[in-house]
């Protein structure tokens, strides 16, 4: 424990101790202990028991301030009773690195699979842990978590405690782990090769449970570093470098959560920031995600509600703001705040890009209506300069696809009449067997979007709410080519299959 550390012990009462001011059982000191000076220790494997809880309430009426629970192990807990300060022995030490080891060797598996995210999920009795690569989410492959897929309801929370304590460590989160709270934080340190930080979420769930989501944020991407690796058309990539050319006006993202939004944005902006050495170019993200040489970010992090969060958000992009910018980077439309500090940045000459939550590239208007921007700003094109919309679709594996015609293709019925009055006369692309190129038929995952650069007729008719006179316009009049055209040109060339479109993007119909 060291000097210091004994010295705390030293110089607090165990007010828990036989006798003491706080009066429980010696069943109870196996579970918990409370100092004068307001530390308060949990055992792990009583982290949610409702005794040690109530314990700690009595404590709090009693008129002492005890901090969040620390957790340790029973043996420590115990040496603690007995005199022998054992709470920061080397076993305990040895338990928390041993621990610490097991979660990097999970993220190193995730990164050889290159993985987006790992779900932990504790319940009441088990804890089973899941990776979700190239969008879908499946169990941890055997041998990983144990002979069973599953661990101990106990050793599940053990790591979500110990994932908390080592993004704490780097200064990303709060210094108290709290089981009944939803917390955040981020690992920085001691990641495998090309990944440059780790995302938490910790959701806490019925039945004393807890939900840990770890998003891991790759230096590097399977899908290449530049923004034509992603998959957009040739088309598409003429319009995106258009854009990025420009000196301001809004580009807009929209997406579900895992549709790819933060890389395309943070692609568009390297681009940006490596063409435009000359600039000063910022941006204000929760909290940033990519290093971009060159980019000045702005961090808003370590929040606890959505109210701090958005006032956090626009005092940041007033930061920006002052901050001499010629582009601004937003990491995410929110808030009516937020959007109106990006509305003054575009309307007081700088270019920004940013994201929304949007079903499509016509429904960003409307989204932005919702969040509370005046009409008059909306109905404006030198503002509004590209709409983007986007899904991420499993890529099929070249090495083993396999051309079928769509009556032989297992397909449902009504899939296969449609497919055929749409690419008449031509074989679609379905997943192979597997080989040593790929998962399962497939290999990565690529874009599927549609990209409008609105003129002041369209934000006219979107503004007023005239959603199909406003696809026709954008259709017939400005070129526009939604989802579905994106998608038969990647199923005629092979490189989605229609199934995986059906699922995550849109039902294959004539626009």
């Amino acid at each position: 424990m060291g000097v210091l550390g004994e010295q705390r012990f030293l110089d607090a009462e165990l007010l828990t101790r036989d006798g003491g001011p706080v009066r429980m059982s010696d069943a109870l000191r196996d579970k918990v202990a409370i100092f004068s000076d307001g530390r308060c220790l949990v055992s792990r494997s009583h982290a949610h028991d409702v005794d040690v809880l109530s314990v700690i309430a009595l404590a709090r009426r009693l008129g002492i301030k005890t901090g969040g629970p620390e957790y340790v192990d029973l043996g420590s807990l115990r040496g603690v009773y007995s005199g022998e300060l054992a709470q920061g022995d080397p076993k305990t030490a040895h338990d928390d690195t041993a621990m610490q080891k097991e979660i990097q060797e999970l993220l190193k598996h995730a990164a050889r699979l290159q993985a987006s995210d790992l779900h932990l999920l504790v319940d009441e009795t088990s804890a089973a842990l899941k990776i979700r690569v190239d969008g879908e989410l499946q169990c941890m492959p055997g041998g990983t978590v144990g002979s069973t897929g599953s661990w101990r309801a106990e050793h599940g929370r053990q790591i979500c405690m110990t994932a908390y304590a080592m993004a704490a460590e780097g200064g990303t989160a709060d210094a108290t782990y709290d089981p009944y709270r939803y917390q955040a934080g981020r690992i920085t340190a001691g990641l495998p090769d090309g990944v440059q930080a780790v995302r938490l979420q910790f959701n806490p769930v019925g039945f004393a449970g807890r939900h840990l989501v770890m998003r891991l944020l790759y230096a590097g991407h399977a899908a290449g570093h530049s923004l034509s690796d992603l998959g957009f058309s040739d088309r598409q990539m003429a319009t995106l470098n258009e854009l990025a050319e420009e000196n301001s006006g809004m580009v807009i993202i929209s997406g579900p959560t895992g549709s790819g939004k933060s890389t395309t944005l943070e692609r568009l902006m390297r681009q940006i920031v490596a063409t435009n050495p000359g600039g000063n170019c910022l941006s204000v993200e929760d909290p940033p995600e990519y290093r971009i040489p060159g980019l000045v970010q702005l961090p808003v992090a370590n929040l606890k509600s959505d109210e701090d969060r958005g006032h956090a958000y626009a005092e940041a992009i007033a930061a920006a703001l002052r901050s001499d910018p010629d582009r601004i980077m937003i990491g995410e439309i929110r808030t009516r705040a937020t959007a109106c500090h990006a509305f003054e940045a575009v309307m007081t000459g700088h270019q920004v890009l940013t994201t929304v939550h949007a079903n499509d590239s016509l429904g960003i208007v409307p989204r932005l209506m919702d969040i509370g921007v005046e009409k008059y700003k909306l109905r404006d094109p030198s503002l509004i300069r590209g709409l983007l919309a986007q899904r991420l679709v499993r890529r099929l594996c070249r090495s083993c696809r396999r051309p079928v015609h769509p009556a032989r293709a297992n397909l449902r019925k009504d899939l296969v009449a449609r497919l055929t009055a749409l690419l008449p006369e031509q074989p679609i692309w379905m997943p192979g067997p597997g080989c040593g190129n790929c998962r399962d038929g497939y290999q990565g995952r690529t874009v599927i979007a549609e990209l409008a650069t609105p003129d002041h007729i369209l934000l006219d008719l979107m503004v007023g709410g005239e959603r199909e006179p406003a696809m026709r316009h954008w259709v017939r009049n400005l070129g526009g080519r939604p989802f579905v055209q994106h998608a038969l040109e990647k199923i005629a060339s092979g490189i989605v299959d229609p199934v995986q479109v059906e699922s995550k993007v849109c039902r294959l119909v004539a626009p």
